[in-house]
């Protein structure tokens, strides 16, 4: 056999082989541990060297975006922008999207005025660039500062070629994000539409407007949207949560039973539909057997979060917190970071949780103002 196939243990391709298999595993630190070896083996060979051998090249630029991503992940982001920093060097031509990258790391570390002024900077150099002015614009709404997101998106728009579906259809997402943001929930449903007039995929992400119209009671609305999903699960769950948020709590049962009958494992999204189904109707057992197997497989913060209401709905407090823990972990490192979890998820359990014990015990784990008249 050849090295090639089978690479010693300490050279560059087996240490990342070692990196990958352990990050595989669930060891975090030990793939840190390997990445930063392997990142620093490679650090030490001269620009001659990579010249020469440009698998090396490529391999020590996989190998530190590989461990940018993971410090980034653990909100260590000084540490992230000191490896990634290294490829200015190591990779000139690439240079734009390292100083881009390393501006949204600084963003998220708090340097937000050094970060966007960079991003703005960016942008300027080639202002014929959409591209660019999409990331500063969703940057600056990320941040909140909404009005510099909108002059950022006007140039966006101005430079897009008109015929460039994909782009034109970034914009119109960035817009209706932009515009839900905002509270202009019109013209972010028109965004939406002619999103999915440039690309019909975008259609699959019609929750997030019926979501949205949820959230501020415009019913009507929210329905219309609901009929255009074509995801079972998710259409199924919004109508019950409609009909439950509109008194008819008869009709809502009726609905998530009908969601709860079909297989998750036959559609290739909004599973989560389908387990707050089975949470709101008091059944969180099938649920917990179908997470059981989901979750090692790959998890999102929604699941994370409905499993530790379903374990909350048996009164074991502490697993409900070791997954809510887990939710909140992720949480903290996303922009805008959370440290709590949303009060709409306390509702749901406060809704599904019989116990006050359980509830009072839990009740830290998530964004709730107290009031004089909370219980």
């Amino acid at each position: 056999m050849t090295e090639s196939n089978h690479p010693l243990p300490d050279s560059y391709e087996g240490l990342l082989n070692r990196a990958q298999a352990a990050y595989r595993a669930g060891d975090l630190a030990g793939t840190i541990v390997l990445y930063r070896r392997v990142t620093d083996k490679l650090g030490r060979l001269s620009k001659q060297v990579l010249a020469r051998r440009p698998e090396l090249a490529d391999m020590h630029r996989q190998a530190r975006l590989e461990l940018t991503g993971l410090l980034h992940g653990e909100g260590r982001f000084a540490e992230a922008i000191e490896v990634e920093q290294v490829l200015l060097e190591t990779h000139p031509d690439e240079a734009p999207k390292w100083r881009s990258d390393l501006a949204i790391l600084r963003i998220s570390k708090g340097e937000v005025e050094t970060g966007l002024v960079e991003l703005k900077v960016l942008a300027e150099e080639t202002p014929d660039d959409p591209a660019r002015w999409l990331v500063l614009a969703r940057e600056n709404r990320i941040e909140g500062r909404l009005n510099p997101a909108q002059s950022a998106l006007e140039h966006a728009v101005a430079s897009a070629d008109p015929t460039d579906a994909e782009m034109q259809a970034r914009i119109c997402f960035e817009e209706f994000w932009l515009y839900r943001d905002w509270g202009k929930l019109d013209e972010a449903a028109d965004a939406w539409e002619r999103a999915v007039g440039h690309w019909p995929e975008a259609a699959k992400s019609v929750r997030e407007v019926y979501t949205m119209f949820t959230n501020v009671g415009r019913y009507n609305d929210a329905r219309r949207y609901i009929d255009r999903d074509e995801n079972a699960l998710q259409a199924g769950f919004q109508r019950g949560l409609v009909a439950s948020m509109t008194g008819n709590s008869t009709q809502a049962k009726k609905y998530w039973q009908e969601v709860a009958q079909q297989n998750p494992d036959e559609v290739e999204y909004g599973q989560d539909a389908w387990v707050e189904s089975l949470l709101r109707l008091g059944t969180p057992n099938p649920a917990l057997a179908w997470l059981q197997k989901a979750l090692p497989q790959g998890t999102s913060v929604r699941l994370l979060i409905l499993t530790g209401i379903a374990w909350a709905m048996h009164d074991d407090v502490e697993l409900a917190a070791h997954f809510f823990k887990d939710a909140i972990q992720v949480l903290r490192y996303r922009r805008p970071p959370k440290q709590k979890l949303d009060s709409a998820d306390w509702h749901l359990l406060e809704a599904v949780v019989a116990n006050a014990e359980t509830k009072k015990a839990l009740k830290s784990y998530f964004a709730v103002v107290d009031t004089l008249w909370s219980a």
